[in-house]
């Protein structure tokens, strides 16, 4: 990982943005205030992240070294079950009504399925792939502006192109989802594809490659779903326009983060951590 000497030019107290920022921030900027600049941490465990997080880094595990320590990153998501009470009815109760409970065994199934999954989805969705890099940093400057990009790519491969010489680069996220994968609304959601989209972008910059050769697209590893179906390729639009909207959003937010502009969002209340708490009512 780079090691970053800021120098803040944002209210945040950094010289930099993320995605994840500019994604806070476009569903709700005073949201992104109480989170990013306030920082006040209302954070609460969730089964789905500790899942998240275990199942990212055993398909990163498979990806560069083609192996993976099912026992020691299985016992990582017992171990979350245990410390945070998941398994409990005390927690599991308390949850919004679409929760359903799911004993942690189930889970773990899960993730072996998905694992169990991956190198055949690969090998057939992209053939001949070879990993460039699993978790590649972005630390980009932004035109015209005294910030910078950051991010972390999941994967980047290269496949060898149909026609002609040379390789097709494709940028990759894992997505753990619901059985069925995502819906039609969520994967055109530009809060959602804009992600792949600037990482496009910067990551073309920083190595000089044209944007023609570079595709991206998230891999959906799907909880619950069915043996040899786990795995779903979603590609992302990322031509010059998609790319230049994603780079419109990200600019706006800079210059209305820097001018302190902050409105609360009504329709993003439903799912915010700081919803009904003393920071927002």
């Amino acid at each position: 990982m780079t090691k970053i000497n800021e120098n803040p030019s944002m209210p945040t107290g950094k010289s930099h943005i993320s995605f994840s920022e500019i994604k806070c921030w476009k569903e709700c900027s005073f949201r992104h205030k109480l989170m990013h600049v306030d920082k006040i941490d209302v954070f609460e465990p969730s089964p789905f992240l500790d899942f998240g997080t275990a199942v990212h880094e055993g398909c990163e595990s498979l990806l560069e070294t083609k192996t993976i320590d099912r026992q020691k990153i299985l016992k990582d998501i017992t171990d979350a079950w245990d410390k945070h009470g998941f398994g409990e009815p005390e927690w599991y109760e308390k949850m919004p009504g679409w929760y359903k409970h799911a004993p942690v065994e189930e889970w773990c199934e899960w993730a072996t399925n998905m694992w169990n999954d991956v190198p055949d989805f690969m090998n057939e969705t992209f053939p001949n792939w070879e990993i460039v890099k699993a978790e590649e940093e972005l630390y980009e400057p932004i035109e015209d502006s005294d910030v910078k990009f950051k991010g972390f790519i999941d994967a980047v491969i290269k496949v060898p192109k149909k026609r002609g010489k040379g390789d097709v680069y494709w940028i990759l996220d894992w997505k753990t989802s619901q059985s069925y994968g995502w819906r039609r609304e969520k994967k055109q959601d530009i809060l959602m594809t804009a992600q792949l989209i600037l990482y496009k972008h910067f990551w073309s910059i920083k190595h000089n490659v044209p944007l023609n050769d570079i595709r991206c697209g998230f891999i959906l590893l799907k909880r619950g779903g069915q043996p040899g179906k786990m795995c779903e390729l979603v590609t992302v639009s990322a031509g010059p326009k998609s790319i230049e909207k994603a780079l419109k959003i990200m600019r706006s937010m800079i210059k209305m983060v820097k001018k302190k502009f902050n409105l609360k969002n009504r329709n993003s209340c439903t799912y915010c951590p700081y919803k009904d708490t003393v920071h927002c009512t």
